[in-house]
């Protein structure tokens, strides 16, 4: 579960019947405010929350969709530029523009159309922080089947996990290891590795309001130099420069990461393996605000006509209804093969 400073939905859903969630049709959900009780910050630090709240004005403010502006969501954006206001506006303006350009990238739609690729158990977050105090955000590469898994089922899982990591002041802070097992990794995978999609996926993460994150890859092997050669040229020079290649070598692992919050099969003292099931479950119980925020950026405010968006929201449907025939028309290739 997430720790201090938990996260208070800005707003409760109730969640509809059925998967199929269209963009504009959100506000005919129910919608009940939510206010956290106490304030993030002490009287001491009267200036930040001045910040938030300036920044709140700038976001309210921005375009007709109704954005997240609760405080804790905010002071993502700024305990990442440093409590630079602007920065921060900038920062979640560029987000939001990613997000209407390509929205099959961002989750868009209740938990309960997520928990199937969840309990692929491709990507997790450990119960334990690193000896640094973040978060560790692994990806078992083994796990991942190109033939049902999406490029963008991928960022959905990144999305749904940073969403709980984020979830407190601490990781805000502090940052979060990623931690990538490359050990079974299919060629099939080099698929995925188009320039668009390392493209896509590159400024998603470059975007994320994350102050401190490095990447830790273990069980590398002759065919990851391969991909590497492929994909590592079109990374951005931030995220270049805080990978880390461990091979094998737990001893480095462990100068990084620390042993305790990693399991025996990676050199370290929490249990003998994952459990999977245990992981996932701080994730699932957390369902009714990832629900909530489902209507950000997609539902316009009250005052905007949305004729204005018709083209928009039109667009996203056929986008959905392509992903969808594209989806039966590759099972039914495997069912030929």
């Amino acid at each position: 579960m997430p720790e201090k400073g938990e996260l208070q939905p800005s707003v409760a859903l109730q969640t509809p019947a059925g998967n199929n969630v269209k963009q504009h049709n959100l506000k005919s959900m129910t919608v009940t405010s939510v206010r956290p009780e106490l304030p993030l910050f002490s009287s001491d630090d009267e200036k930040k929350t001045i910040k938030i709240n300036e920044l709140r004005r700038l976001v309210e403010n921005c375009d007709d969709f109704v954005r997240r502006s609760d405080d804790l969501f905010l002071c993502r954006f700024l305990n990442c530029c440093d409590w630079d206001v602007q920065e921060a506006f900038q920062r979640m303006v560029k987000l939001f523009k990613l997000k209407h350009e390509y929205p099959d990238w961002f989750i868009d739609r209740p938990l309960v159309y997520y928990k199937e690729v969840l309990s692929r158990n491709i990507k997790f977050v450990l119960d334990k922080r690193d000896k640094n105090g973040r978060r560790i955000f692994v990806t078992k590469m083994c796990n991942l089947d190109v033939n049902v898994t999406s490029p963008t089922d991928l960022a959905h899982l990144d999305e749904l996990w940073c969403e709980f990591m984020l979830n407190d002041l601490e990781t805000q802070e502090k940052g979060i290891s990623c931690l990538i097992d490359m050990s079974g990794l299919s060629i099939k995978s080099l698929r995925y590795l188009t320039p668009t999609n390392i493209r896509i996926g590159s400024q998603k993460t470059d975007l994320l309001p994350v102050k401190n994150m490095e990447f830790h890859v273990i069980n590398s092997s002759v065919f990851l130099n391969a991909a590497v050669a492929i994909l590592y040229p079109m990374l951005s020079k931030h995220i270049k420069d805080r990978v880390h290649f461990h091979y094998s070598d737990w001893n480095s692992l462990h100068e990084h990461l620390g042993k305790e919050a990693l399991p025996a099969a990676y050199g370290g003292t929490n249990g003998v393996d994952f459990n999977y099931d245990m992981l996932i479950k701080q994730l699932l119980d957390l369902e009714d605000h990832y629900n909530s925020l489902v209507r950000f950026g997609c539902e316009l405010k009250p005052h905007v006509d949305p004729t204005k968006y018709a083209k928009l929201f039109q667009n996203a449907d056929k986008s959905k209804t392509g992903k969808k025939k594209n989806k039966n028309k590759k099972e039914v290739e495997l069912i030929e093969e």
